[in-house]
């Protein structure tokens, strides 16, 4: 069965203001992630490598209900997690030993054990030196309009 739009809405409507998931009292964090990964929904943070370059440490978003609407351009609903101040943006500070390739980031939650998102860069990104930097701009979800039937 295809629900309906309305059924579609209401799912995001209520994940972004879950206080058990999205909405939590203690922000959840965003982490980059160094190997290759498929998109699939049952990783661990066990299956994923993070970043260990100085400036890395993943980043805690605001805490409480995240921003959710519809794109108006695909129609398609979206949940912004919210960042914090000065963004989802990591900035090495020491040059690292040895190269890191980001291939995507996770989001998880405040204690950094259940992996509640991942997301894969368009392009990986290489951070070899200090001052270079990785900045993500709005990490959203996204329902695409058939999310189930």
């Amino acid at each position: 069965m295809l629900p309906m739009k309305a059924l579609r809405i209401a799912l995001g409507d209520l994940l972004a203001a879950n206080v058990a998931t999205l909405a939590a009292a203690t922000a959840n964090k965003i982490a980059l992630i160094i190997a290759p990964f498929g998109l699939n929904e049952n990783y661990t943070l066990a299956d994923l490598t993070l970043a260990t370059f100085t400036g890395s440490t993943p980043k805690s978003g605001a805490s409480g209900a995240q921003q959710v609407g519809i794109d108006p351009v695909t129609g398609e609903q979206k949940i912004t997690i919210l960042a914090p101040v000065g963004g989802w943006r990591w900035e090495c500070s020491v040059t690292p030993g040895a190269a890191e390739t980001v291939y995507g980031y996770c989001l998880l939650d405040d204690t950094l054990s259940d992996v509640l998102g991942l997301a894969e860069l368009g392009n990986p990104v290489v951070i070899a030196e200090a001052t270079q930097f990785l900045d993500l701009g709005a990490v959203e979800i996204t329902f695409v309009l058939t999310p189930m039937s």
